[in-house]
């Protein structure tokens, strides 16, 4: 539990109000900006399911998915107003728009989504895998 407690303070940390810079197709992979951290690099690799709420309609999108870049096109330029990870390994973002994403961690045999924040050579890694597995590389 204290390293649940750790993960999320530092989930914070790297999220709280930054806005989401742009959407790398090959993963999808989430940009945010580090306007107001000391990391060089922020980015949010979703791998599994996610649910999108938006105009108080929300869509599931499974990780085999076609389309899941489209949904995710929607978070441009939307700034993070709050980071929950909810038991046991799933992350949920709320936009300041009203606008939330909650990434399903445990996909089977999968990883559901990684977490990683970069100063110079450093790095920290958060990685929601199978069987409700929360792990931090630092």
């Amino acid at each position: 539990m204290m390293e649940h407690i750790h993960i999320q303070h530092l989930m914070e940390k790297y999220f709280l109000h930054e806005t989401i810079d742009s959407l790398h197709f090959w993963g999808p992979v989430i940009q945010f900006s580090t306007s107001n951290s000391c990391y060089d690099e922020v980015t949010l690799r979703i791998e599994g399911t996610f649910k999108l709420t938006q105009n108080g309609e929300t869509n599931v999108v499974k990780r085999e998915a076609n389309d899941k870049l489209s949904y995710l096109t929607a978070l441009a330029r939307q700034k993070v107003s709050s980071v929950q990870l909810l038991l046991p390994n799933n992350l949920c973002l709320q936009f300041v728009s009203g606008m939330q994403l909650e990434v399903i961690g445990d996909n089977d045999q999968f990883e559901g989504w990684q977490l990683q924040a970069q100063v110079d050579d450093d790095i920290v890694l958060i990685v929601a895998g199978p069987g409700e597995q929360l792990t931090l590389f630092e």
